[in-house]
Order: C-alpha cells, then sequence, then structure tokens
C-alpha cells in the first residue's frame, strides 16, 4: 500500500490542476508516519492529514506574499478534508473531526487574545489535535502526550 503521504500529494496534485503556481500544503511527517503505522481507513488517514495540513497552510493568512490564491488553495485542500471523511463513512468520524477543528479554533483565538500566557500546552493541542483525534476516535494505544512533544519540537 502507498505511503499516505504519497497518496495525499497525488491527490491534492490533481485537485490543483490548472491553478496557476500551487504549491501542495505540506503534512507534518510526524503525522504521516503515523498514520502509515495505523490500521484504520485510508480515508480517515486522508481526512485527518489534509485537516492538518490545511489549517497549517491557512494559518499564514495576513503574512507577507500570502495570495488569495494561497486561501484558495487551502480552502480546497479543506474540501478535500470533508470529501474524504464523508468517504469514510462514517458520520460520526465526520463529526468529530468537526469539532476538533471548531476546537482548534477556539484555541487558537484564546491564544491570540492573551498573548501574555501563551502557553506550551495549548500550542501542543493546538498543534496535534487532528491526530489525537483520530487516536482518541479509534482507541489506538498511543503515548498522546509524547506525540504532542514531538509534534511541538518539530515546529518550535
Amino acid at each position: 500500500m502507498d505511503k499516505i503521504e504519497k497518496i495525499y500529494n497525488k491527490e491534492i496534485s490533481n485537485l490543483l490542476k490548472g491553478v496557476q503556481n500551487s504549491n501542495v500544503p505540506v503534512v507534518n511527517p510526524i503525522i504521516a508516519e503515523i498514520l502509515n503505522n495505523i490500521n484504520v481507513d485510508t480515508h480517515a488517514k486522508l481526512a485527518t492529514i489534509s485537516i492538518d495540513a490545511s489549517m497549517r497552510f491557512l494559518n499564514r493568512i495576513g503574512e507577507p506574499n500570502v495570495s488569495n490564491q494561497d486561501i484558495l488553495i487551502g480552502d480546497l485542500v479543506s474540501a478535500y478534508f470533508y470529501k474524504c471523511a464523508t468517504l469514510n463513512k462514517d458520520l460520526k468520524f465526520l463529526d468529530t473531526m468537526t469539532k476538533a477543528i471548531s476546537k482548534q479554533n477556539e484555541l487558537k483565538q484564546t491564544l491570540a487574545s492573551d498573548k501574555t500566557n501563551a502557553n506550551s500546552n495549548m500550542i501542543k493541542e493546538i498543534e496535534s489535535i487532528y491526530i489525537t483525534t483520530l487516536i482518541d476516535y479509534y482507541d489506538i494505544n498511543m503515548d498522546k502526550e509524547k506525540l504532542k512533544d514531538e509534534i511541538y519540537a518539530y515546529y518550535y
């Protein structure tokens, strides 16, 4: 079976055909490796990796050199998440993941409004929310705190 990142890159490249100068939002290699090593539906894996990549890509809004096209790309990848989550044929999974999106947005808003109390635990939660949600949903035995630390260390 193909590695999840390879499938993601192929699918997103096809989705972005015709979009000039488009860059496929990159995936977190730590998350990709975990997804490659667990036994869950490929659509659930693609949903998880795509929403994580999309939200990271869209986090760049407001930075210099971020174009409307970049926003479109992030939105297209986000739409791909919904496609994959639906193809997983598990509406409870879709609901759980969309709640994780809302929770991440709330945490980001809290962090942005109270920069004096920027706490690493909140940042770890924001950065790892989609993979930990999948792990919880499928009841996978994994040290989530260690995972959060690894993802945090990758970005910070």
